[in-house]
């Protein structure tokens, strides 16, 4: 079946010290609980993984800690206030954003 697939990576270091100041496990738990409660996703897949930034702020690059969340849906889901609100939360300074379409089946 067609669906859309959404990928986020959202860094975890803060905008404003560029150190990451919420732990990993409760960043994921800000992440699900926003996803599931707050704009009412069923399901979806998050990767920690490491990511590399060049600060727009100051310019400066930064090794953080990343978490790739995989969304699956059947329409398009509302990617910027999910983002905004994401950003909010975790105090980033912006999160990527990838989009497709794709042929998707669970077995």
């Amino acid at each position: 079946m067609k669906m859309f697939k959404t990928q986020l990576t959202i860094g975890l270091n803060d905008k404003l010290t560029e150190k990451q100041e919420v732990k990993t496990s409760d960043a994921k738990m800000i992440i699900s609980d926003t996803l599931l409660k707050e704009f009412g996703l069923f399901a979806f897949t998050m990767f920690t993984c490491e990511g590399v930034y060049t600060m727009a702020s100051t310019g400066n690059t930064v090794f953080e800690n990343s978490i790739r969340v995989e969304i699956a849906t059947e329409d398009a889901i509302d990617t910027p206030s999910i983002c905004e609100s994401l950003k909010s939360k975790l105090n980033q300074e912006s999160i990527m954003v990838e989009f497709e379409i794709k042929e998707v089946d669970f077995l």
